[in-house]
């Protein structure tokens, strides 16, 4: 189990890494779309949709490791007063949710991905190719699900905490 554990989280780190390149492109391109509209007066006709690509990257490959790393938001003002089977019970079903949520999600946007590819979607201005930024969606919450059913296996974050 600790080898699946290691396993995701390289990988999710890694799609962490990829997210945060992305956040440094959309940080270059904004840079330069203020040179380029102010110093020459002729801005990127790019900048705009390649900086919302690159959010919706960003999002999609950052959701990984913040399952990984237990990272997403929880309210345990009702879990924590649990028993331990309670708290088990209530961590299982959580995960259950998100794995669900995943699903839907991925799989809602595994068919407009697919539409994408298909015809061979374009930007609107610059042209850009939408395949593979659209593909992102279902595999990034494809990868997060895996992550969340992994993780219904192991203990709780705060159990897992008390048994190290």
């Amino acid at each position: 189990m600790e080898r699946i554990d290691r396993a995701l989280l390289t990988i999710s780190r890694a799609l962490l890494a990829v997210s945060a390149a992305a956040c440094a492109g959309i940080l270059g391109l904004v840079v330069a779309a203020v040179v380029m509209r102010y110093a020459v007066a002729a801005p990127f006709r790019f900048t705009e949709e390649l900086a919302g690509l690159l959010l919706s990257a960003l999002a999609f490959l950052a959701l990984p490791f913040a399952m990984a790393g237990n990272a997403n938001i929880r309210v345990t003002l009702l879990t924590d007063k649990l028993p331990p089977l309670g708290r088990r019970i209530a961590w299982v079903l959580g995960q259950c949710i998100m794995v669900a949520f995943c699903a839907i999600f991925a799989w809602e946007s595994y068919g407009l991905a697919e539409f994408t590819w298909r015809l061979s979607l374009m930007s609107e201005q610059a042209r850009l190719p939408l395949g593979p930024w659209v593909a992102l969606a279902p595999a990034g919450l494809a990868f997060t699900g895996l992550i969340a059913a992994w993780a219904a296996l192991r203990p709780p974050p705060a159990e897992k905490a008390q048994h190290l």
